[in-house]
């Protein structure tokens, strides 16, 4: 019983600490900075994270972060999307031949002008006013949609469907990140790294740039 107590005592210990290791403000920015991008992990179990661009000024979002293991770390802000995620709804129209139609919208408005490709084709076509483009096969077995930088796939399970149409899930096109959902960030020698290999190096806290 007693060796049983210790060992809790030891991990709980160790979890404390690995904790500890890992709050703070992530991020240093140069005097005079025309750029700059910090993460706080504080104490409580929540974030912020600030961007500073020299066009648009600075804004920061917030949420909650969780440890997951001893080097990565998972991100929720406190905003999340309305719509999550992607979905289409399809039918066959006995009288549209050779052709399909499809319409792309999210859950407020057509996605005009948003460029369309059915099954990995090199051509497309882009949607008018009304989020609609119709374009010419025998059958869908895939829609990539590409928007304002974003892209997407959707696989149609029903390669027959020749009037589809498609709500899009809330897209986050803002400079700042709006929405982060499950955003997983890896720890590293005092560094948070984000996808794309870029880091943020553990600073003293009054080097924050925001109040």
């Amino acid at each position: 019983m007693k060796y049983i107590k210790l060992i809790l005592i030891l991990l709980l210990f160790g979890s404390c600490s690995t904790n500890k290791s890992v709050i703070g403000l992530y991020g240093k920015c140069e005097k005079k900075y025309l750029a700059c991008t910090q993460i706080e992990l504080k104490s409580d179990k929540t974030f912020e994270y600030f961007i500073f661009m020299d066009v648009g000024g600075g804004t920061f979002v917030k949420g909650n972060w969780e440890q997951i293991s001893k080097d990565s770390i998972k991100l929720n802000t406190f905003e999340q999307p309305k719509n999550p995620s992607t979905t289409y709804s399809g039918k066959v129209n006995p009288d549209r031949i050779g052709n399909v139609k499809i319409t792309i919208r999210d859950l407020e408005l057509p996605l005009a002008a948003a460029f369309i490709v059915i099954n990995d084709q090199n051509e497309g076509k882009a949607a008018d006013v009304n989020g609609i483009a119709e374009l010419k096969t025998q059958e869908v077995k895939t829609i990539t949609y590409h928007y304002l930088g974003q892209k997407e796939t959707i696989k149609i399970d029903n390669p027959n469907f020749n009037e589809i149409e498609i709500i899009v899930r809330d897209l986050d096109l803002n400079a700042v990140p709006r929405f982060l959902t499950d955003k997983i960030m890896i720890l590293d020698n005092g560094k948070l790294f984000f996808n794309d290999g870029y880091s943020l190096k553990k600073t003293n806290l009054k080097n924050r740039q925001w109040k």
